[in-house]
């Protein structure tokens, strides 16, 4: 007896043969696929639930290899500021307090699960707040309460040293500082604290970059990486950071032993060729994410990076302060800037393109063995995608890769369901209160708004200039 089956879907599995079912089934046990394949190949044996998906494609879970705790409540706040990603930071190390954090990881994953994403990779803030593991913990508790499997972690968080924090704990601020001493005991505790917690609790190592840290010597910036490196080694974890143009040379060259395949390396925008050939060589995961503000002050080499060898993965960068999670958008996107910068349409193929939003996102992480495909004996981490729609019609079995990627959106996703238990039925998510999600954000943005002032939110929230043209603007 099986505790669900899934009937009469179009199956798209996503494994290395491409297997697609239409119409197929899903059966589960426990928390694994037991089998699939055909409709007249489903067992005859009960199961305790029983879904007809009839109308709807079944496939993986998307995996979300990117993205920024915090981002959700700010988001759209200082937007004309001329360095945004400095007011974060001012934001995160200044202003917020636990629930800020526990709010905002509840909201991101709420997000995240109604556009299908049945895993999900979040770093602390921009620049780090690596300050405190109670912050990680209560971002996960928030998490958590989706369902979801959630990646997250602390590391060395960037310079300059020592970091000023001003935390609010209730009714007054605590200052303090804290050293890069402090980031990488604080790392350690994280994952001897947060680590195995639930099966959808992955504590990692997640530095805010790896490679020459400004305003800091060599010696320090190759002194912190491999620091960084021995703790994923000691723990069994991935690191997890971003990298840019220079970074990846001065790995090379101070610390080869970080390049492995169990670094992802986020952006990797202005690389040069002989970088290129390093990560082909040595194994990283290089996630792009075709819609963060990055991409427009330098280039990704995608294709340089494919033709060499390299593995890619698709991620939100989500979200704020123009981006969301929903990881469709960034598909086309993909298509669309890669396209016109090699002047080929027919590059960045539906089925790669859906790959690297699944099994190679999955594998990056780590997890490609037990998520990121259907497959007899992985997790049972599936979304129901509903078809029966006038922009996805008609949509037959040759046809259904296509549609998904190219006219899917992140609100045609139905269901989700993580390890066989489903947390979200017809849009409705089911393990958690979503108003009392969205009332919580409120709260903490509420509170946010109280401790800034009036005056300080005012000049966050401006919009002179909000329609004009003009010839060039400054991120």
């Amino acid at each position: 007896m099986y505790d669900l089956i899934i009937k009469n879907a179009v199956v798209v599995t996503m494994d290395k043969q491409h297997n697609i079912y239409s119409p197929g089934f899903v059966a589960v046990s426990g928390k694994n696929i037991a089998d699939l394949g055909p409709m007249d190949k489903m067992p005859e044996g009960q199961a305790a639930k029983v879904i007809d998906a009839k109308g709807m494609v079944l496939m993986p879970g998307l995996v979300d290899a990117h993205g920024h705790a915090g981002h959700c409540i700010i988001r759209n706040i200082g937007e004309q500021s001329l360095n945004w990603v400095a007011m974060a930071n001012e934001i995160y190390t200044k202003y917020t307090d636990d629930f800020f954090w526990y709010a905002d990881g509840a909201l991101a994953a709420a997000e995240r699960v109604k556009f299908g994403i049945t895993t999900g990779v979040s770093m602390m803030g921009s620049a780090g707040r690596s300050d405190r593991v109670e912050l990680l913990d209560a971002h996960f508790k928030g998490s958590l309460k989706t369902g979801i499997r959630q990646l997250a972690g602390l590391g060395a968080s960037a310079p300059p040293w020592p970091r000023k924090i001003r935390h609010w704990n209730g009714d007054s601020f605590i200052e303090y500082e804290t050293t890069p001493e402090d980031t990488i005991a604080n790392t350690c505790r994280a994952l001897q604290e947060l680590s195995g917690k639930t099966d959808r609790q992955i504590c990692i190592v997640a530095p805010s970059t790896m490679g020459r840290k400004a305003g800091m010597s060599d010696e320090f910036s190759a002194a912190e990486n491999r620091a960084m490196f021995k703790l994923s080694q000691e723990f069994g974890c991935i690191l997890h950071t971003h990298a840019y143009g220079g970074d990846v040379e001065f790995l090379y060259n101070t610390t080869p032993e970080v390049l492995t395949p169990a670094v992802s390396l986020t952006h990797c925008t202005g690389l040069s060729e002989k970088e290129v050939q390093i990560i082909a060589e040595t194994g990283p995961t290089v996630l792009h994410g075709p819609t963060t503000r990055s991409v427009i002050r330098k280039r990704c080499p995608v294709y340089e990076l494919l033709r060499a060898g390299a593995k890619v993965a698709i991620a939100s960068d989500g979200t704020s302060p123009d981006r969301s999670f929903d990881l469709w958008r960034e598909m086309k996107v993909f298509q669309v800037i890669h396209r016109a910068h090699e002047k080929d349409t027919q590059l960045a193929p539906p089925g790669m393109v859906l790959e690297l939003c699944t099994i190679r996102a999955a594998e990056a992480m780590g997890l490609g063995d037990i998520t990121g495909s259907l497959e007899i004996g992985k997790r049972a981490d599936m979304i129901t995608v509903n078809i029966r729609q006038p922009h996805l019609a008609p949509a037959p079995k040759s046809m259904v890769i296509q549609r998904l990627v190219y006219h899917a959106q992140g609100q045609d996703v139905m269901d989700v369901f993580v390890e066989g238990e489903q947390i979200m039925s017809n849009r409705k998510l089911t393990c958690c209160d979503e108003n009392r999600i969205l009332d919580d954000a409120d709260k903490a943005f509420d509170e946010l708004v109280g401790r800034l002032g009036e005056e300080k939110f005012a000049e966050l929230v401006r919009n002179d200039g909000l329609y004009e043209l003009k010839a060039k603007s400054e991120f």
